[in-house]
């Protein structure tokens, strides 16, 4: 029972995040649009605010068999891990590029722990 109450948590707080991500994101493009000087690339803004959801995506469709090859615990550590070094990335880009990478991996992080496993 103990460990059905951790799963869940862990997938709570994994939506937590994405809605926290979403939100954040929406208030801050304000000034990456002028960090980077985006006024005139409406396609990169948005691509800014929509990567994480295409990393999120992109890494769902497959999670779930690689999660029960190497476990659910594992997979929630991968998370956390991408979460963060997403967030190190994001704090540094130099660029509107590595932001884009910096968003994906974020995405990948978000989308491993917003899923649920049977295992």
């Amino acid at each position: 029972m103990r460990s059905v109450v951790l799963v869940a948590l862990a997938a709570a707080i994994g939506n937590m995040l994405q809605g926290w991500d979403n939100a954040t994101i929406a208030g801050a493009v304000i000034y990456i649009k002028k960090e980077f000087h985006l006024e005139k690339e409406p396609k990169i803004e948005g691509l800014i605010v929509a990567m994480s959801l295409i990393g999120a995506t992109m890494i769902t469709t497959f999670s779930g068999p690689v999660s029960d090859r190497v476990g659910r615990r594992s997979m929630l550590i991968l998370s956390s891990l991408l979460y963060f070094l997403s967030s190190i990335v994001m704090f540094w880009s130099p660029n509107v590029y590595v932001l884009l990478f910096a968003r994906l991996l974020d995405g990948f992080g978000i989308g491993l722990a917003v899923t649920y496993y049977y295992t």
